[in-house]
């Protein structure tokens, strides 16, 4: 009787489908218009010198409002498998600091008015 002949195995290779989360599209997007939002409000009521119509305080709350559903949506996103997660990462980064930008306008003119 000869030596038992060693059964080798096929090497196999996984391919993961790695793919964008619309979580974390949905996050950048939102972020991306509370910025652009944020600047046009900004350049707005420099060029006002101040005097600006109160609807832009409303379109801040709502653009901090967005800010709050984009850092969820980035969060969430996170927790999806075979994503890419540098998308789901710009999403809480970029709305979570438009958000405490926005806080720190609304701190600084409840201040000074």
């Amino acid at each position: 009787m000869g030596k038992p002949v060693k059964i080798h195995k096929k090497k196999s290779f996984m391919f993961t489908t790695r793919h964008y989360s619309f979580m974390s599209l949905m996050g950048v997007a939102v972020g991306i218009v509370c910025v652009v939002s944020g600047i046009v409000m900004l350049v707005q009521s420099f060029r006002e010198a101040g005097n600006i119509h109160r609807g832009y305080g409303g379109a801040g709350l709502f653009c901090a409002a967005l800010c709050v559903i984009g850092i969820i949506c980035g969060a969430r996103s996170l927790n999806e498998r075979d994503i890419y997660i540098v998308p789901a990462i710009v999403a809480i980064v970029v709305n979570a600091a438009v958000l405490l930008w926005w806080v720190v306008m609304i701190v600084l003119s409840s201040i000074a008015g």
